[in-house]
């Protein structure tokens, strides 16, 4: 089996690991990318005509042959700016698809790694002997650069491990989990266990005394914590309870306890002064299972 087949079997391998919707984003936008690539190069061409009959039309005057084709302040095109939008088309397309599925499937996608390992770079250091020969290769990879989407599922999915999307976003969510529940430099746990109740330790919450009253706030790893809680709850990224999206979205609260009525496994939180947050669930088994399942152990 030659180079090329193998290639195109990674290919196709990655394009049915995503679904019919995914397939119809990323296929449109590989359309729109694919006749960008034709389309401006074609437009560098007319506008040189166009340049072209303007200088010849002018000669006798001495008068630029832009001058009734561009403003100040309108359109102004040139070779240069043409090519310089063609290249930017593949980091761009790039970045299409990654937002799409990173947006999608809500794990991180690192794209600046992907676009480095499609997309020509540009020679960095100017006193090199060759540099003029590094650029002129540089410009022409470029101009014959053709992406393919299916190149790209499968760099994401190199960064993913293999992992299929939705895991790839719950093993990132059970590992933020994990990181606000232990103290990496001992292994200590920065949480406890009282019956139904988990009591995080360690600063888990702060309070600011303000005149008349004060403020409270969750510490980022809480709040870590509370988005492993919402998919606990509703199994899922895309439905998250009211009430925990209130506070979620929240940098300051004024009180320092809140129910939860529109959820079934967490009933409530509570802060206090020394910075212990006690998270109250529905029964001590549903405690038990989200310390197993989201701050023990990562997927």
């Amino acid at each position: 089996m030659d180079l090329l087949t193998k290639f195109e079997k990674v290919e196709m391998k990655a394009d049915t690991r995503i679904s019919e919707a995914d397939r119809i984003f990323c296929e449109a936008h590989q359309a729109a990318y694919d006749s960008a690539r034709t389309s401006l190069p074609e437009l560098g061409f007319i506008w040189d005509d166009m340049l072209n009959q303007q200088r010849n039309l002018l000669a006798p005057t001495g008068t630029s042959s832009e001058t009734y084709l561009a403003t100040y302040d309108g359109l102004k095109l040139s070779d240069n700016a043409i090519r310089q939008q063609t290249h930017s088309l593949h980091p761009r397309f790039i970045c299409q698809i990654v937002s799409y599925f990173s947006k999608t499937y809500h794990f991180s996608i690192n794209a600046n790694d992907i676009i480095d390992n499609l997309v020509p770079q540009k020679p960095a250091d100017r006193w090199m002997e060759n540099y003029k020969e590094q650029v002129e290769k540089y410009t022409k990879d470029l101009d014959e650069l053709s992406l393919r989407y299916v190149t790209v599922l499968e760099q994401i999915f190199l960064q993913t491990g293999g992992r299929a999307f939705f895991e790839q976003a719950l093993h990132e969510l059970k590992d933020k989990c994990h990181q606000a529940s232990w103290i990496t430099s001992n292994g200590s746990p920065r949480f406890e266990q009282k019956k139904s109740i988990i009591q995080l330790t360690g600063y888990a919450c702060s309070f600011r005394d303000r005149y008349g009253g004060g403020e409270w706030s969750l510490a980022d790893r809480t709040k870590d914590l509370l988005r492993g809680i919402a998919h606990f709850e509703t199994d899922s990224f895309d439905a998250l309870p009211g009430s925990l999206s209130r506070i979620l979205n929240r940098y300051d609260c004024p009180d320092n306890q809140y129910e939860f009525p529109d959820c079934e496994k967490i009933q409530s939180l509570r802060m206090f002064k020394n910075g212990r947050v006690d998270l109250k669930f529905a029964s001590e088994a549903l405690a038990s299972q989200f310390i197993e399942d989201y701050m023990k152990t990562i997927c």
